[in-house]
């Protein structure tokens, strides 16, 4: 697990999470609350499917508007065959992991996990 930094809230722009995922060099970003529980994901795709249908608008829209939403996530204690197994049958890249409370404590990213599953299945 790692933990996601690049974080907004539902009301932050289109734009400030673009900028954020450009200055960090990420496909996407959580999106929290106050109480940093998690309520949706925005992303690359987020982006290419809404910006031709609101594109004069589109980087002064809320996040919330445009972000995808619920959002898949597994806790701490989920085998990684199971998150695996959910980011396949989803078609998801990037899940997010929270706590009992569903807060967020850090994501899972398909590229982790593939090269983790490799590593231990390489000797």
């Amino acid at each position: 697990m790692s933990i996601k930094r690049e974080v907004v809230s539902p009301d932050d722009s289109v734009q400030s999470a673009i900028e954020l995922m450009v200055d960090h060099d990420q496909g996407s970003v959580i999106v929290i609350d106050d109480a940093e529980h998690v309520l949706g994901i925005f992303t690359e795709r987020d982006v290419l499917r809404h910006y031709l249908t609101h594109q004069t608008k589109f980087l002064y829209l809320k996040v919330s508007e445009v972000m995808s939403a619920p959002v898949a996530t597994v806790s701490e204690d989920t085998p990684i065959q199971e998150a695996l197994e959910m980011m396949t049958s989803k078609n998801i890249r990037r899940l997010p992991v929270v706590d009992s409370e569903g807060r967020m404590i850090g994501f899972l990213s398909w590229k982790e996990l593939f090269a983790k599953f490799r590593r231990e299945h390489s000797t």
